[in-house]
């Protein structure tokens, strides 16, 4: 495609040239989340890097067959796959269970017992009903990843 616009004039340069064209394309497109959004993308590792207004987030797969994630403060949380085809995620408030809905979704029961619903979204998305009944939208970005608000 960059050799279509011009960009390129020899083979032997595509691959640095295509490299440093993406670098200015990504550093000018990089989202930065405004107040109360989240931003992620995938990492070389094979998990997720997000960004937040409290800070950067990663994860990692591990040996479970779930990941291992390190939050902005520091804390970490582990997540394995559980017998009801969700996903059990330890983290230092407790555990967090998620199991499939029949909306396409998935119910997540937090540690406190309250509940997360989640259903597809018209945007390829998905929506997420907060215990206290608001809602947060999750769409794909261009990076592979889902930017939240």
């Amino acid at each position: 495609m960059l050799a279509r616009l011009g960009v390129m004039e020899s083979h032997s340069c595509q691959f640095p040239a295509a490299l440093a064209v993406a670098a200015i394309i990504g550093l000018l497109l990089l989202p930065l989340p405004s107040n109360g959004e989240v931003s992620c993308h995938p990492n070389i590792f094979g998990g997720q890097d997000c960004t937040s207004p409290e800070g950067r987030s990663s994860s990692t797969p591990n040996i479970f067959g779930g990941y291992n994630t390190t939050f902005p403060d520091g804390s970490r949380s582990s997540s394995h796959p559980n017998i009801f085809g969700g996903e059990d995620k330890t983290t230092h408030e407790g555990t967090i269970q998620s199991k499939p809905n029949i909306f396409g979704g998935k119910d997540y029961r937090l540690p406190s017992g309250e509940r997360i619903e989640s259903r597809p979204s018209i945007f390829r998305g998905r929506d997420y009903r907060q215990p206290n009944g608001g809602i947060v939208s999750c769409r794909p970005n261009i990076f592979g990843g889902e930017d939240c608000r």
